[in-house]
C-alpha cells in the first residue's frame, strides 16, 4: 500500500515559528471514511508529521453535518481508537493516545467545528486564529488538522500566512 499520511501536507510561510495543515489521520489511505481507520494507518500519518521534539497539533475536527443516516450529525472521531476530550467514553483522548504510541512531544488543542464552512461564529475563527498566532509567536510548530487539510484549516491559516506551493 503506498504511504497517502498525511494527506494534503502543507507548510505555510510564517514570520516566527512553522505552521503546516493537514487532513486527518486516515484520510489518505481510507476516503471516504467508511470504516475504522488502524492503528498502523494512524502511526503512518504520525511518521509522516514534521519530525520536532514538540509539536502542537491545533485539531478542528468535530462533526459532519446532519444527514438522514446521523440525524445529530456524526463525530470525526467516530472511526478511530481515540476519542475527542470533549465526548464522553472509555476511548482515550487524541492527545492521550498520541502520547501513549509515540511520546511526549505533542499537544493537542481542539478545536471543534462543523464539517463545512465557513466556520461560525465568526468570533470562534478569530478564537483558534489568536491560538495558533500565540503558539507561531512563541517559536512553536504547529499543525492545523481538519477532515482533509484543505477547508477550514485553510480559512483559519489563510491570515495568518501564505501558503506555500509544492
Amino acid at each position: 500500500m503506498k504511504n497517502c499520511e498525511p494527506y494534503n501536507l502543507r507548510e505555510w510561510y510564517v514570520s516566527s515559528g512553522r505552521l503546516f495543515t493537514c487532513g486527518r489521520p486516515g484520510r489518505g489511505t481510507y476516503n471516504p471514511l467508511t470504516k475504522p481507520v488502524p492503528e498502523y494507518v494512524i502511526d503512518l500519518w504520525v511518521r509522516g508529521l514534521p519530525s520536532v521534539p514538540q509539536l502542537s497539533i491545533i485539531s478542528l475536527l468535530g462533526y459532519k453535518p446532519p444527514s438522514v443516516k446521523h440525524p445529530s450529525g456524526l463525530s470525526e472521531f467516530a472511526y478511530y481508537p481515540f476519542r475527542s476530550f470533549k465526548e464522553g467514553g472509555s476511548k482515550p483522548t487524541f492527545q492521550d493516545w498520541l502520547i501513549s504510541r509515540s511520546g511526549p512531544r505533542f499537544s493537542v488543542e481542539e478545536f471543534p467545528t462543523l464539517d463545512r464552512l465557513p466556520i461560525v461564529p465568526d468570533e470562534f475563527v478569530e478564537t483558534i486564529r489568536k491560538r495558533v498566532r500565540a503558539l507561531l509567536e512563541s517559536s512553536a510548530v504547529v499543525i492545523v488538522v481538519d477532515s482533509a487539510g484543505v477547508q477550514r484549516t485553510g480559512e483559519v491559516c489563510g491570515t495568518i500566512g501564505i501558503l506555500r506551493s509544492n
